[in-house]
């Protein structure tokens, strides 16, 4: 009782050997969350999710919990194939894996994970083991390629198992309720190109911006994977998708082509095509402020000339994206990219905006200060 009512949830063995034991004394199954320091999602996890008395409650009662920092402990990392943090191990009281699963979830889905470790139907290494055996029926298809949702380096792919599956199904039986919701949630490349081309079969199902929402990534997944491919024959084939399955065609060829060179890494090729991207109605500032990252951290890749193509290629961008926000971190960005450029005048009044912009953010703008600091000095000289 005391377990369920500790307001967090508890991790309590310091050492693998020590969790083993304590589940055998107790005879309770064994929760191991593995993260790695600076994690997003794990602090994510750690601030909220863990903090939540149902969790608390559920995780406490049921599981010996045990964290493991990856980075540290490389050998436990390695022999689970963890790809991915947060990854979610749960295993009997013996150390048998049962399940795993990974990624931010708020507190339901995250006690639904752990329920899931103790039903058959959901169980991800008893999927895995029947899977091995060679069952191939569309139930356990199914089941299997929705529980290998993680990055991995040793299980069979994903998408694998989901072009598996959608092999089972006839075209009526594509467009039931069960298989639109079911592709709606995977990424795969077959998924994608699917969703892409009925659209309009999934708008019973989920509303307008969830559909413009998953069209978007969906677009991002075709275009980064034509990317990999050694020509453009399949970047070709999804500009003439674009063209029968987006209403705006502009945006998602401008946007297709972002992602198609930025797999490239042709840095140079890619700010153009983000430069001509942010000459559209109401282009994403993400999308600006990445290229512009990008551009700054591994221009340099393609060679100096090349280089100065796509940093100039970002400079003409910067003032939509400062209209559309301009705090201490685009500023600074602009000016860095503008000492790039070899522009020091502008760059030093770049940065003394960014660093006036600090100071109204109350932030301590040391970044704007040393670029200040070494501009000022490569003036003396």
């Amino acid at each position: 009782m005391a377990r369920a009512q500790t307001a967090s949830l508890a991790f309590e063995p310091t050492s693998w050997e020590a969790a083993l034991a304590k589940a055998r004394q107790t005879q309770r199954p064994i929760f191991v969350y593995a993260y790695a320091p600076g994690c997003h999602f794990c602090q994510e996890m750690e601030s909220i999710t863990f903090q939540d008395p149902t969790v608390a409650a559920y995780y406490n009662a049921t599981f010996v919990a045990f964290k493991v920092n990856t980075e540290v402990d490389t050998a436990f990392t390695r022999r689970y194939d963890i790809a991915s943090f947060p990854t979610y191990l749960y295993l009997d009281e013996a150390g048998n894996p049962l399940h795993r699963g990974g990624g931010a979830k708020p507190a339901a889905d995250f006690v639904a994970d752990a329920r899931a470790a103790f039903a058959p139907e959901t169980a991800f290494y008893g999927l895995q083991r029947q899977y091995q055996s060679g069952n191939r029926t569309p139930d356990l298809l199914y089941r299997y390629s929705r529980a290998l949702n993680f990055p991995t380096r040793r299980e069979v792919p994903q998408a694998q198992v989901v072009a598996e599956y959608l092999t089972t199904q006839t075209a009526e039986q594509l467009r039931s309720e069960q298989n639109l919701r079911y592709i709606f949630a995977q990424y795969t490349p077959q998924t994608n190109r699917f969703f892409l081309t009925h659209q309009a079969d999934f708008a019973p199902w989920f509303s307008a911006k969830e559909r413009q929402q998953k069209a978007d990534w969906a677009l991002r997944g075709l275009a980064s994977e034509a990317g990999e491919q050694p020509d453009n024959q399949a970047f070709q084939e999804l500009q003439q998708l674009i063209k029968t399955s987006f209403a705006d065609t502009a945006q998602a060829s401008a946007l297709a082509t972002i992602n198609f060179l930025e797999m490239r890494r042709d840095w140079a090729g890619y700010a153009q095509a983000t430069r001509r991207y942010s000459q559209l109605p109401a282009p994403d500032k993400n999308r600006l402020i990445n290229t512009a990252k990008y551009v700054y951290y591994f221009g340099k890749e393609q060679g100096p000339t090349r280089q100065q193509q796509a940093v100039a290629a970002v400079l003409d961008l910067m003032p939509v994206l400062l209209k559309q926000e301009r705090n201490y971190e685009n500023l600074l960005l602009h000016a860095q990219l503008l000492l790039q450029a070899r522009r020091e005048s502008p760059a030093r009044a770049a940065a003394q905006a960014a660093l006036q912009q600090a100071k109204l953010q109350k932030e301590s703008g040391e970044e704007a200060q040393e670029l200040l600091q070494a501009l000022n000095a490569k003036a003396k000289k």
